[in-house]
């Protein structure tokens, strides 16, 4: 199922302006403005940074179908560039939902309905730290072709310098929440990753990380 078919909604925020922070369970965990509630996290063991929440007992047979909400994109307050374009910022969030439909389809099947056995994945891409690059008039591109060149153009466009990435998965009738990570900070290697810095490629990569390991423990309870 195309993501285009979904209702783009992109909350654009600033951590600065939160006014009711996540209450975590230790001092050490991150306060997030998208994970609403106290959650008990853990550390992943296998992924440094990262945590996460699992409802103990979980079972997730019953569940075929997945609802992923509109990925939210928030700034990190301190970014030293702010003027990112609302289409380059659609393109983006329509980008990384994709990853999760390709990495779930045709197993399970993406829909925009709830459902008895549909979960509802929510996403966020945080902290989100960029710089503006350098270009010349050539390096301009037409609004209306920047939703077709996230891979390309579209992400040109600024210069990425630190993320982290937030989901929660809930039931879609009951609205219990099923699951929580918390990834603190996107961070790569100096030996695979261009003199060390952050790149969107990055990005992709933990996502299809995450997204594997999520079919993974639905295709476990089947």
């Amino acid at each position: 199922m195309n993501i285009r078919k979904f209702s783009s909604i992109i909350l654009i925020s600033s951590l600065a302006i939160l006014a009711t922070p996540t209450v975590w369970s230790a001092d050490s965990m991150p306060e997030s403005a998208f994970i609403e509630g106290k959650v008990d996290l853990t550390p992943v063991p296998d992924k440094s940074g990262a945590y996460r929440y699992i409802k103990p007992e979980l079972d997730l047979k019953k569940y075929s179908n997945i609802l992923i909400e509109p990925v939210e994109i928030w700034l990190h307050p301190d970014s030293k560039y702010k003027g990112i374009q609302p289409d380059t910022l659609k393109a983006m969030a329509d980008s990384f939902a994709q990853i999760l439909v390709d990495e779930l389809e045709p197993d399970y099947t993406v829909v925009n309905t709830v459902g008895d056995d549909t979960l509802v994945v929510r996403l966020a891409i945080m902290g989100l730290k960029t710089k503006k690059k350098k270009r010349g008039l050539l390096g301009y591109l037409p609004v209306a072709l920047v939703a077709g060149a996230i891979n390309t153009n579209a992400l040109k466009r600024v210069s990425l310098v630190d993320a982290g990435i937030e989901a929660e998965v809930l039931d879609s009738t009951t609205g219990e929440r099923l699951a929580v990570l918390v990834d603190t900070g996107i961070r790569v290697p100096e030996s695979k990753s261009k003199k060390g810095k952050l790149a969107w490629k990055d990005i992709e990569m933990s996502l299809r990380f995450y997204a594997k390991r999520f079919k993974a423990q639905l295709d476990e309870s089947r």
